[in-house]
């Protein structure tokens, strides 16, 4: 009857998990895990290391005397149980009182539990010495209002460049003064965002990100989306990822694929929720003008690229490698007229950053027109930035424009920042 959880659990049998290469975000939740009672939510797209940092957190409290038997893992990954029946098991096979005792549950793949919410809930507010910390591939998707105040989220990205060279055993990089170097490897790293991508070398990048895209359309999209036509969705998504950075007109779009609008709105939303497609909001100081205006999309990340034919458009791949360093929400577009692709805007929304993405051999004014335009002088912008491909090959004035080339956007992440 128990035999799965200690199969789970090979730390009861003083066996640390050998996960040696630590993602960036790793030390942040080791002081949420043990700094106050909130729940943690690992929550990301599939396979960025979200089971991965759950075991390394207990290894962190091995390493911090924590007693083995006090630290719970379980994943419901295509196992049908109640998290209340599953935290019963594991007082009875503990030995241990779940009132009393200072324990840790680890609780995997969440989102495959109907109202698991709810059983947090009563866990959380009935069992004061609980610390609980659950991952899901689409947390974001559900509804988590019966757990505000009670939860603090934590979204797993893709590799970062520093992440990738470090997984590449090529930290030393970092260190090195040489463009062409930075260059090659950056190429390489559009492509590798994923651990298991860099860390297995004999991985087909393209099956894998395949894999990835049909287990969410496939499988994850049934408990989302009631009667799912998983054909239309997939068609959606497809759209999306052969033309990054288009503005999709929702009615449009749903004429085309003859479904409601309706339809194409909840698709859209489970792949952003998935992790998988990114939106972008063209910029309005009205909030509701902001959900009615036009949106671009793109895949969330470059390597997810890998799904579609090989002959994208290297300037879409770089265009979207700027959108997810960036963490890009807002872009600009004046009735068609003019555009600026990415709008960085500070929280108290009185600050802001144009971006422009030109990959070219050779930039000329004509190139940079947009950021002189009477419309978009009125944003009084406070930094304007063109990434570029090439910056030695500017032809215009660059006092007023910063150039930063596209591979080196890591090591510019400071002129982002207001």
């Amino acid at each position: 009857m128990f035999e799965i959880y200690k199969i789970q659990n090979q730390h009861w049998e003083n066996q640390s998990y050998d996960f040696p290469i630590k993602r960036t975000i790793l030390e942040t939740l080791k002081k949420d895990l043990i700094n106050h009672k909130l729940i943690l939510s690992i929550e990301g797209p599939r396979r960025v290391g979200k089971s991965v940092l759950m075991k390394q957190l207990i290894n962190f409290l091995l390493e911090k005397n924590i007693s083995p038997k006090n630290i719970f893992y379980f994943s419901f990954d295509k196992l049908d149980k109640k998290i209340l029946d599953v935290l019963k098991d594991y007082e009875k096979l503990s030995n241990l009182s779940l009132r009393k005792d200072k324990v840790y549950i680890f609780f995997d793949e969440i989102q495959k539990i109907n109202d698991w919410q709810s059983d947090l809930k009563i866990i959380y507010d009935n069992y004061p010495n609980i610390k609980i910390i659950v991952s899901g591939s689409t947390l974001r998707a559900s509804k988590k209002e019966s757990l505000a105040g009670r939860i603090i989220d934590f979204f797993i990205n893709p590799l970062s460049f520093e992440e990738y060279l470090l997984f590449s055993n090529k930290k030393e990089l970092l260190e090195s003064e040489m463009d062409f170097v930075f260059e090659k490897e950056y190429n390489n790293y559009l492509f590798k965002q994923y651990p298991d991508i860099v860390l297995n070398k004999n991985i087909n990048a393209k099956e894998y990100i395949l894999l990835i895209i049909q287990k969410i359309i496939y499988e994850d999209s049934e408990k989302y989306l009631p009667k799912v036509d998983k054909d239309i969705l997939y068609k959606i998504c497809m759209i999306i990822f052969r033309d990054p950075g288009q503005i999709i007109n929702y009615s449009d779009l749903s004429r085309n694929l003859g479904v409601k609008r309706a339809i194409v709105s909840k698709y859209i939303d489970f792949l952003i929720n998935s992790g998988i497609v990114r939106k972008i909001y063209n910029f309005s100081n009205n909030a509701r003008k902001l959900e009615i205006k036009s949106k671009k999309f793109y895949p969330y990340c470059t390597t997810l690229t890998k799904a579609i034919s090989e002959d994208l458009d290297i300037s879409k791949i770089i265009e979207t490698d700027v959108a997810f360093q960036l963490n890009a929400k807002y872009f600009i577009n004046n009735k068609g007229k003019e555009e600026i692709d990415f709008l960085l805007i500070d929280d108290t929304n009185s600050k802001k950053i144009g971006v422009e993405v030109k990959y070219r051999n050779s930039i000329t004014n004509k190139d940079v027109s947009n950021f002189r335009s009477s419309f978009v002088k009125k944003l009084n912008l406070d930094k304007r930035i063109i990434i570029t491909k090439e910056e030695s090959k500017l032809d215009f004035n660059t006092d007023e424009i910063m150039p930063i080339k596209y591979f080196l956007i890591f090591r510019n992440k400071k002129e982002f920042l207001f």
